[in-house]
Order: structure tokens, then sequence, then C-alpha cells
């Protein structure tokens, strides 16, 4: 899969630094991995959106100056809970051959047999944890709904994907299609007839 280069600057770490640099319109962020020490950096709020503001599974090249960059995923993002601008990221880096578990979104393609019969698409799982090699990984998995039937669900252990091994449990649900909803008509309730008022004699 093609990688989203991201240019990045190092940076000093403290909470001063990083005022000052949101103030710049940058975010900051620190890379993490098991073979290099943790990396503090900077990055262009506009960069990011690319990134952040996706469905897809994305692996991140990040670039300080003219290096060859550091292949990595973005593992957790702080967003700031009065503007929802970004104001923290936190990167995990990968390297080939080295699986990972990661979030991958679900896709459905096609259209149902079950919906041209009446039936209701229900899509259960919108994204499945998978054991995979980052630098192979898919932005998405496809799941074709042509064959569901009314009644019929796809489970993970119907699918299968080159390269990926799923963590979630065989029998989980990713989609299903359900009987088109019956209309009941309420049947009006009897009229009760009305008791004349009787008054009380002096």
């Amino acid at each position: 899969m093609s990688q989203i280069v991201l240019k990045a600057k190092q940076r000093q770490a403290g909470r001063s630094a990083s005022k000052q640099l949101r103030r710049e319109g940058k975010v900051p962020g620190v890379y993490y991995s098991n073979s290099h020490d943790p990396i503090h950096f900077s990055v262009d709020t506009l960069d990011l959106r690319s990134i952040v503001y996706t469905a897809e599974a994305k692996v991140v090249s990040l670039q300080f100056d003219d290096d060859k960059g550091l292949p990595c995923i973005l593992k957790d993002v702080t967003f700031d809970p009065i503007t929802d601008k970004i104001i923290h990221l936190d990167f995990l880096g990968v390297s080939a051959g080295q699986k990972i578990t990661v979030e991958i979104p679900i896709h459905l393609i096609g259209t149902s047999a079950g919906v041209r019969d009446g039936g209701i698409v229900e899509h259960v799982m919108h994204k499945a944890h998978v054991l995979v090699d980052p630098l192979k990984m898919p932005e998405h998995i496809d799941v074709d709904i042509t064959n569901l039937q009314i009644n019929s669900s796809i489970h993970i252990e119907d699918i299968s994907v080159e390269g990926v091994e799923f963590e979630e449990k065989p029998e989980a649900v990713i989609v299903t299609c359900t009987p088109p909803k019956t209309h009941i008509e309420e049947t009006p309730s009897a009229e009760i007839p009305e008791v004349p008022e009787v008054k009380a004699t002096e």
C-alpha cells in the first residue's frame, strides 16, 4: 500500500514549548518505536487532514528534513474538548515483517439479493481487529453482499483476506439481512357510550 509522507520537525519536550507550537498553527507529537528512542516532533495542522480525518487505515512516512522517513501508524490523537482542534499525536513505528494489531474499516460492496425482495441490510461490524504486516496492510476490507438473502448473515469466518489474520470471534456478525417490517394497523377501540348525568334531588 502507498504511504503518506508527513513532513515533521524535531522539537523540545514540555508543556510551554507545546503551547507555543499550537499558537503557531502546529501540532506537537511523539514517535514511539521498540527499536528507537522516542522522538518529539511537530507538524503543520493542515498536513494532518488526510491522516486523522479518514476512515481508511493508513501508513505514514514521518520525514525529518531529507531523511528517508520513518514508517509508522497513527496510534492516538487528542482533540481540544472545546474547539475540537488537534492538540497532540502519537505515532507508533512499524517495520516490514513485524505484524501488529490494528483496526481496519469494513466496506460493503454490491446489492444484497434480500434487498431486492424487500429485506433490510444491517451493517453490524464497521471495523475489524486484525493482525497484519503494516507495510502490506489494506486500507479497508471489502465484503461482497450480493448473495446475501433475507434471514442470512455474513460472519468473520466467511471472509478471507490474504495476509490478514482476524482477531474477532469467527462467529461474529459483519452484516445481516432482516425481513421487511410489516405495518400493523391499529384497530379502533369501541366507542364508550356517554352516561347521562344524574342530578341529585333536593
